[in-house]
């Protein structure tokens, strides 16, 4: 069943967004400073993107829905490695975890607690290292996973996943090394972390050495079957829980090509279709919060 949401934003706001020079100019500048970079010190350029393709960006304070975290019903800390995380939740029932992307964090689904509370629910948010109000300086999508997946077995059992962005490849992966899950929502799934990966150094402005220097060093750090491992259009072959996949053909940066071809493979899954809402929209976008509620609590 594909649903479709039209959500036009006005002139200004679409100028806004889509802006090259508002969108572009830090990224224009990083990537000639690394390029000069390059040119005194290619192991050290090399080092630089290592590092800035692990350190996600935390959100600017305020963060939307803020003000939930002092209204928690529980506040829990998960000891990972050195560092320590944050865990909130909200209502009594059935585990709902909400699984946010790179540079994101877990209170961007705040939307959703009213509303899963009270069909019954118990909402379950935490930021993954390097994240939100988490520890940790740099993560990986493999410790992401890891972090879902304790969270999963601690709260569970879960009756069902929100996941967002980069947040869907820890979700696919957990799911195929076991974690259990009754439904699962994507939102803007990407098809893989080998095209995460290409369009990292698009925005960098890396030069094909540059990027596959890169990819050597990330598969001498994970093993040479990263890209498999992470490939999230081929595990959607093996879910079999009752799926929603929401993309929004406007998505500037994951591209809703990839994300349709998640959802062609993941067999009876639903499909959520936006216009408008762009990449992080889909978060709080009412009509969205509806219809992902009404398939996380369908009996």
């Amino acid at each position: 069943m594909t649903i479709q949401i039209s959500n036009q934003p006005d002139v200004t706001t679409r100028a806004a967004r889509h802006s090259p020079k508002s969108r572009g100019f830090q990224h224009d500048a990083l990537a000639l400073g690394l390029q000069l970079y390059a040119k005194i010190s290619t192991q050290g350029a090399e080092h630089l993107i290592d590092s800035m393709a692990f350190t996600p960006h935390r959100l600017p304070l305020p963060i939307r829905y803020e003000d939930l975290l002092d209204q928690a019903d529980s506040h829990t800390q998960l000891h990972h490695g050195t560092n320590i995380l944050p865990i909130y939740s909200w209502g009594d029932g059935p585990t709902i975890l909400g699984v946010h992307g790179w540079s994101g964090s877990g209170i961007q689904f705040g939307a959703y607690v009213e509303p899963l509370v009270q069909a019954g629910y118990r909402v379950v948010l935490y930021d993954a290292p390097a994240h939100g109000r988490a520890q940790g300086e740099r993560t990986d999508v493999y410790e992401m996973t890891e972090v879902l997946t304790k969270v999963g077995h601690h709260f569970g059992p879960v009756s069902g996943i929100i996941a967002h962005s980069i947040g869907c490849l820890a979700t696919g992966r957990a799911l195929a090394d076991g974690l259990e899950a009754e439904r699962v929502v994507m939102l803007a799934p990407p098809a893989t972390l080998s095209e995460v990966v290409d369009q990292f150094g698009a925005q960098m402005g890396l030069t094909d050495s540059a990027l596959a220097s890169h990819r050597r060093r990330m598969e001498m750090r994970f093993g040479d079957d990263v890209w498999s491992r992470l490939a999230l259009e081929d595990l959607a072959a093996d879910l079999e829980q009752p799926g929603l996949v929401v993309i929004d053909e406007d998505d500037q940066s994951v591209p809703a090509s990839q994300s349709h071809r998640v959802h062609q493979n993941w067999e009876g899954a639903e499909l959520l279709k936006t216009n408008g809402l762009g990449h992080n929209d889909l978060l709080w976008n009412p009509n969205v919060v509806e219809a992902v509620t009404s398939h996380l609590t369908r009996q």
